[in-house]
């Protein structure tokens, strides 16, 4: 449920924030991790060891329960730049996880491979400390149980604190620049060697005093901090539909570290016959460096894959909705084989109407540098009635008042032209100006500027009030 749970996260939350989100998803975990452990720790010997096991799978159950019934699917994608467009649009993201697709995503991007060993090699330490620490502050330090068991509570809290903050300055350095984040991962992960090296060699003669409590906290604060942000990078890597593949792959090989971990221990006293510290050292300083270093050649590789990722997101958005285009003109291909064969368009005429231009611009989306966009070569973004009765907002309100305004317009201005020529009965003329074009003209106009945002019946409509319009002109003139 781990992979999945961030893998959510990443269709929640834009790449900007996933690191603060996941920070505080995996300080969580942390904390329910500690709590399992005190829980059990004081339960278990009273209550046997299986007592503990069965209040956590209770709560599982509620866990489970509260998530069916309150927490809704996130719309994959939706919080990917590159996709705004074409989900507006109506479209969805439909790509689905394929074996090649996976094998592709781990082998050819570079910083996932980085990413998965890093977490494998950091996770070997990991391993050692959970398993160890507390057993050798008590064999080899000289702290009782008790008391070594309040040390690696100290070191949880430590790790909790880092969790939180870890997540904060990398959603700051990310927001400053993207290779900022790998380079601050390998400073905390390098850093975070000296507060274990101190615990693991200094001598305490006072067991209660303040050193051995500051070098739990701060090891457990500093080693915490890059972690965090190892799976939103995951995230900020992968197309939607892999990520949950990708932090599953990331998942299995943290698990395999730890688990591996203790073994090296075992290996390095029987075969080398080191001390449990020497062992412990040597692992744990050795591996994190290993890790460090990883980590910068990361700043190179993750802003370079995560253009990529997001360029493939584009030129998908584009196809659905180059698709989406190609459907409109199936369905208006009359118009389309009109305007084709008259040989030219709108924009070849010598007059325009003042209706047809209100409408063009009605119709033609808005932009910051213009606010009239034609609507001939930007077919693709205009929106249609169809799409404001499916997507209503302020804008798709004020747009809407604007035409029954330019609809009233048009009906005082008929109604005037018509009392102008009853008055007299002659005596009104219509000069040369006036005239709007030719019934041809009127056609190729109406349908080169409204085919995109009108159905057939309605263009039809049209034209045939304009045709009426213009042989009552002619009679006048005839008069």
């Amino acid at each position: 449920s781990v992979p999945v749970a961030f893998s959510l996260l990443g269709d929640l939350f834009s790449a900007e924030e996933r690191n603060a989100a996941s920070s505080g998803l995996t300080a969580m975990m942390g904390l329910g991790i500690i709590a399992g452990q005190v829980y059990a720790g004081t339960v278990g010997p009273i209550k046997g060891w299986q007592y503990p096991f069965f209040v956590s799978a209770s709560l599982q159950v509620v866990a489970a329960v509260m998530i069916a019934l309150w927490i809704a699917e996130p719309l994959r994608g939706g919080k990917e730049k590159a996709l705004q467009d074409m989900i507006k649009s109506g479209n969805k993201y439909d790509r689905q996880l394929t074996l090649e697709g996976f094998i592709h995503a781990m082998h050819k991007n570079a910083s996932n491979s980085i990413l998965l060993w890093q977490g494998f090699l950091t996770s070997l330490p990991w391993g050692i400390v959970f398993v160890f620490l507390n057993d050798y502050l008590s064999q080899e330090k000289g702290f009782t149980v008790p008391e070594a068991t309040f040390m690696v509570m100290l070191f949880g809290v430590g790790c909790a604190i880092g969790g939180i903050a870890g997540g904060y300055f990398g959603q700051l350095f990310m927001s400053r620049n993207r290779s900022y984040l790998p380079l601050y991962m390998a400073a905390s992960t390098f850093l975070g060697i000296f507060p274990f090296l101190g615990l693991l060699n200094s001598e305490f003669p006072n067991h209660h005093g303040y050193q051995a409590k500051i070098y739990s906290i701060l090891g457990g604060c500093i080693a915490s901090l890059p972690s965090v942000n190892v799976r939103p990078c995951i995230l900020n890597v992968n197309p939607p539909e892999t990520r949950g593949a990708a932090l599953t792959a990331a998942n299995l090989l943290v698990t395999l570290g730890r688990g591996m971990g203790p073994s090296c221990i075992v290996v390095m006293g029987s075969v080398f016959q080191a001390s449990r510290q020497l062992s412990i050292n040597v692992t744990l300083a050795g591996f994190w460096t290993i890790s460090a270093i990883q980590l910068v050649f990361l700043s190179k590789t993750l802003p370079r894959d995560q253009d990529a990722m997001e360029e493939e997101l584009a030129r998908y958005a584009a196809s659905a909705q180059g698709q989406d285009v190609k459907g409109r003109e199936n369905r208006n291909g009359k118009l389309s084989h009109t305007m084709t064969n008259g040989g030219s368009s709108s924009s070849a005429l010598g007059t325009t109407s003042p209706v047809h231009a209100e409408t063009t611009r009605l119709l033609a989306p808005s932009t910051p540098g213009d606010r009239s966009v034609s609507a001939q070569t930007d077919a693709e973004s205009i929106l249609s009635i169809e799409d404001y009765m499916t997507s209503f907002d302020g804008t798709a309100a004020r747009r809407s008042l604007e035409f029954v305004r330019m609809g009233i317009r048009e009906l005082n201005d008929e109604f005037t032209h018509r009392q102008q020529h009853c008055h007299g009965c002659g005596t009104g003329s219509i000069d040369e100006d006036d005239h709007i074009g030719t019934i041809e003209e009127v056609n190729e106009a109406d349908v080169s500027i409204l085919s995109d945002d009108l159905s057939e019946d309605e263009i039809q409509r049209r034209r045939d009030l304009w045709i009426r319009h213009q042989q009552e002109l002619n009679q006048d003139d005839e008069v």
